[in-house]
């Protein structure tokens, strides 16, 4: 498989091309750049398979360059130093990424999953959300979710519920609709949490905007617009009830 690597620090573009030959020998280098110009040139020449992409460059960043290339048939992995906010963005379009410095292990994990699991219709979805992600003066409207065969897009308003189960998280969605996705629940919730979501459970998380009313007599539970009642664990009782009396609720938040 042929990649390109951009990143405007040779030292780093020689560390990953050394750490590609030793530990991901079946991919190939074809070509590196330092410059956004060198490697749209390159990616429009040599139509890699794979791009590894640093997210600040020298006077721009990647995510403008993948603007620019029309044609996006290619995966990408961004190598970065950490930087909350794009990365959040990469997390939300279901983007793979690494930290620099590179651990090696997370290099060959990054590799397996686009080898093995990303197609190239998969890899435009991605990509285009990444940039629409990016330019909506962060504010995340859709997540990407990788299901077992394909790459769903969805409108953040319309999750009702996310449901733990072990290492996978099942979506409920308006429209009966429900989605199995194979990540956890706390990475979600750490996505989720500053858009509305609020953990109840240890397998529950909810989206406030489908709460119809809680019940407090008892063991406390949540109706949801859908019909479906959640509980709420005793020891996120407290915390549920001051969340929610502080957001602002409409009317239709009542106790029952």
């Amino acid at each position: 498989m042929r990649a390109v690597i951009v990143d405007d620090e040779k030292h780093a573009r020689e560390n990953l091309s050394g750490l590609l030959s030793e530990y991901c020998p079946y991919i190939e280098v074809i070509g590196e750049a330092a410059d956004p110009v060198t490697a749209e040139k390159l990616i429009t020449e040599f139509t890699p398979d794979l791009l590894f992409l640093d997210i600040r460059l020298s006077h721009t960043t990647g995510f403008e360059l993948l603007a620019k290339i029309k044609s996006k048939k290619f995966g990408v992995i961004f190598v970065t130093a950490y930087d909350n906010y794009a990365i959040k963005a990469i997390k939300f379009s279901a983007v793979d990424y690494i930290l620099k410095p590179i651990n090696y292990k997370e290099l060959i994990e990054a590799v397996k999953k686009f080898v093995y699991k990303i197609e190239s219709e998969r890899k435009s979805i991605q990509l285009e959300l990444l940039i629409e992600n990016l330019s909506k003066d962060r504010a995340f409207n859709r997540l990407g979710v990788t299901t077992e065969d394909r790459i769903e897009l969805l409108l953040v308003k319309k999750i009702i519920r996310l449901q733990g189960e072990s290492n996978y998280t099942r979506f409920f969605m308006e429209g009966g609709i429900s989605l199995l996705v194979s990540k956890t629940l706390v990475e979600f919730e750490e996505l989720l949490s500053d858009l509305g979501f609020l953990r109840i459970h240890k397998t529950h998380l909810v989206n406030i905007g489908h709460i119809k009313s809680l019940e407090k007599n008892g063991d406390m539970k949540l109706l949801l617009s859908d019909g479906t009642i959640v509980p709420v664990s005793r020891r996120r009782k407290a915390g549920v009830i001051e969340r929610l009396s502080a957001h602002n609720l409409p009317q239709r938040y009542q106790d029952t």
